[in-house]
């Protein structure tokens, strides 16, 4: 593990970028119609207790990475294989979002850049933050923080003055709690709430483990 360290605030401000960025890029919740923003919300309140189990190994094992705690609480042989299936799902997940990251670039930049292109030229970036370590990924969030930040409040007061609200399309609500219900567990509760099982890979960098 490298010596790098970031503090409490730029860890905070890579876990709102990183579920931004996959909210973004895809439809949230779709499955449950007008009762996607009440999918949305619970799929949120359970993975904010998946994040505490999250949070207490941490504290348990301050020092270690995901991939090495994990044999010391489930024994060496399962816990490498967990470690190890862990590992696919970063793989999937990275490659989940540079498809999609490509994907956008094509349909509203580049359309005539062929995908390949695209992707090979997010990839050099990533390679780049990571060569420069997590300190430098963590101040560019810093900087990309304050202009998401502002777009989102430009684009929600224009939404909010374009009269384009009417709270009349939210009913009726629960009109079908199973609905509600399936597309929590089997969708809204992995992607994007679930993956941020990814930080247990970054915890240990924190300079100050109690904030």
């Amino acid at each position: 593990m490298e010596k790098a360290k970031i503090n409490a605030s730029q860890l905070f401000i890579i876990m709102v970028l990183f579920q931004l960025s996959n909210s973004l890029l895809i439809p949230l919740a779709m499955g449950a119609e007008q009762d996607s923003w009440l999918v949305i919300l619970l799929a949120m309140i359970i993975s904010i207790f998946l994040f505490f189990v999250y949070h207490s190994l941490y504290h348990y094992y301050p020092h270690l990475l995901l991939t090495d705690y994990i044999e010391k609480v489930i024994g060496k042989i399962f816990g490498r294989i967990l470690a190890f299936l862990y590992i696919l799902f970063f793989l999937f997940s990275a490659a989940r979002v540079l498809r999609e990251s490509g994907e956008m670039l094509l349909s509203f930049a580049f359309p005539e850049t062929p995908l390949i292109v695209s992707s090979t030229l997010l990839i050099l970036v990533v390679v780049y933050a990571v060569y420069k370590s997590i300190e430098v990924i963590t101040r560019t969030g810093e900087l990309l923080f304050v202009i998401m930040c502002l777009l989102a409040l430009s684009l929600f007061l224009l939404i909010a003055i374009s009269g384009l609200i009417h709270l009349s399309n939210l009913k009726p609500i629960l009109e079908s709690p199973s609905k509600v219900i399936k597309t929590v567990f089997t969708e809204t509760l992995y992607v994007p709430f679930g993956e941020i099982v990814i930080f247990t890979m970054v915890f240990p960098y924190l300079n100050q483990a109690k904030k």
